[in-house]
């Protein structure tokens, strides 16, 4: 009986571990797209999640993930001449496109 009880105390110590690290790497996701958004200005025309006031600006807040992939990739190809964005996207690397485009889409609209 004694090692019955053992044998699940262990086991829910070890589900606790893996579940502790499994939220640590989503908040430290989570954490990298928001610091690249402000160390690229995302916030200064989008706001802060993607919720531009701006009519001009659109909104980030909750678009879908690959269309934000493709829409900075086409932006740092510069494939439309003189484009506000162009200057912004041409310094994201790959890395920093997917934080941002993950970042921007899981937030409320």
């Amino acid at each position: 009986m004694l090692r019955k009880v053992l044998d699940i105390r262990v086991a829910v110590s070890v589900c606790a571990v893996l579940i502790g690290t499994l939220l640590s790497a989503i908040s430290h996701a989570a954490d990298a797209g928001e610091n690249a958004a402000f160390k690229h200005h995302c916030v200064t025309c989008h706001g802060y999640e993607g919720k531009s006031s701006a009519p001009r600006y659109p909104n980030l807040a909750g678009q879908n993930a690959p269309y934000l992939v493709s829409r900075l990739k086409y932006f740092r190809a510069e494939e439309e001449p003189g484009n506000q964005m162009n200057a912004q996207a041409v310094l994201l690397t790959d890395e920093e496109i997917d934080l941002l485009a993950e970042y921007f889409s899981k937030q409320a609209n």
